[in-house]
């Protein structure tokens, strides 16, 4: 298993150290056998100097000191080169170990030692792939530190971290898809990424499983809340994928409620100028301008309603207005697109060249550019 957090625990490793123990060593473990070349073994430096200290306690510090040093780089480095090892050890060691590893998992939490908790589950999981609970405590610590980072204003950090949890809930609903647990945290996730369709796909695929009553009644009023959310990115979508007929049936009924909301506008005048109702549309994006006086795609959308009814020169005039508050590529290109239909070469020249100097890569740009020069032939 993949864990995209790893490298911010390998500092962890200043608490270990290593000894080597060479193949005719006394390892009264039954079933395990030390390598014909030795091992290197890791034992966390606290307990390395509580056995010092206890002599008369000095084979059972060993062997669990042994094993608790195994399970501790196990869950920092996951492909570190003994690992393999390790795991032979740890299982004949104790049969029951990702019971013990997720018992210390939840200790360190309580204790709020996140990271050592950390640690702990995400060794038992490296341990075995399969094990559900580990999985979940671990996606839930993640949570808990990205909480901190964000408290710290730690933006980078805190974005890893619930990138590692969600990543982590998926994992468990591919193997289990009746943890109901994992869909609750889910919905949160997609929630704050403003997902809100899967969202809501996600907390009605937990209310199918076992859920405590508190969790249920908490989903559904969350699900509530998102109702009009879940409307209006279902309405967007369909603008988008050229539907814009049913794309306003989900979205005008918004307009009362939200009469402020930008983005709810804007989709409405796009479906109008999609349905080529272009005083409608422009009566939008107008709207968003009064708000929003530099929205820049209102501003190109009205262009491009200008242009659509061959008003030009309208249309080359709010792209200016556009330009003057960002130097973009595509809105250069529509310019210049604009002023080819005027006749008007050299202007069209000069930003479609223009935009293709700032973006050289960009498909539109390209097509522009293999416009212009069908009239310059």
């Amino acid at each position: 298993m993949k864990f995209n957090i790893e490298k911010r625990l390998l500092v962890k490793t200043e608490n270990l150290a290593f000894l080597s123990i060479k193949e005719d060593a006394n390892i009264p473990v039954k079933g395990y056998t030390i390598p014909k070349e030795g091992i290197d073994v890791p034992i966390l430096n606290d307990e390395l100097v509580k056995g010092i200290k206890d002599k008369s306690a000095e084979e059972s510090i060993t062997l669990s000191s042994l094993a608790n040093g195994m399970i501790y780089i196990i869950g920092i480095d996951s492909s570190f080169r003994y690992n393999e090892e390790y795991k032979k050890f740890l299982y004949a060691f104790d049969e029951r170990i990702e019971e013990y590893i997720g018992y210390m998992g939840v200790k360190k939490a309580n204790e709020k030692e996140l990271t050592d908790a950390l640690i702990y589950f995400k060794s038992v999981i490296t341990l075995n792939n399969d094990n559900i609970n580990g999985i979940y405590n671990y996606a839930l610590v993640c949570q808990d530190i990205a909480k901190i980072h964000e408290k710290n204003k730690e933006e980078k950090l805190m974005n890893d971290f619930l990138l590692e949890a969600l990543d982590k809930l998926e994992t468990i609903v591919d193997i289990d898809p009746n943890f109901g647990l994992a869909y609750y945290h889910l919905g949160y996730h997609y929630y704050n990424q403003k997902q809100y369709i899967k969202t809501k796909i996600t907390w009605d695929r937990a209310l199918k499983c076992e859920l405590d009553e508190n969790t249920v009644m908490e989903i559904k009023n969350e699900l509530k809340k998102i109702e009009d959310k879940v409307d209006y990115e279902e309405g967007y979508n369909l603008v988008l994928q050229g539907n814009p007929e049913e794309g306003l049936e989900k979205l005008l009924p918004l307009k009362e409620e939200y009469p402020d909301w930008w983005n709810l506008l804007f989709f409405i005048g796009l479906a109008y100028r999609q349905l080529g109702d272009i005083n409608e549309a422009i009566k939008y994006f107008e709207k968003i301008l009064m708000l929003n006086p530099t929205q820049i795609d209102s501003i190109v959308e009205i262009g491009l309603c200008y242009a659509a009814t061959g008003n030009l020169e309208k249309s080359i005039e709010e792209f200016k207005k556009a330009l003057e508050i960002k130097e973009d590529p595509e809105v250069m290109c529509n310019l210049g697109m604009a002023y080819l239909e005027t006749g008007n070469l050299d202007e069209a020249k000069f930003y479609i060249e223009k935009a293709f100097t700032l973006n050289p890569e960009d498909e539109v740009t390209m097509a522009c550019l293999n416009e212009l020069k069908k009239y310059e032939k």
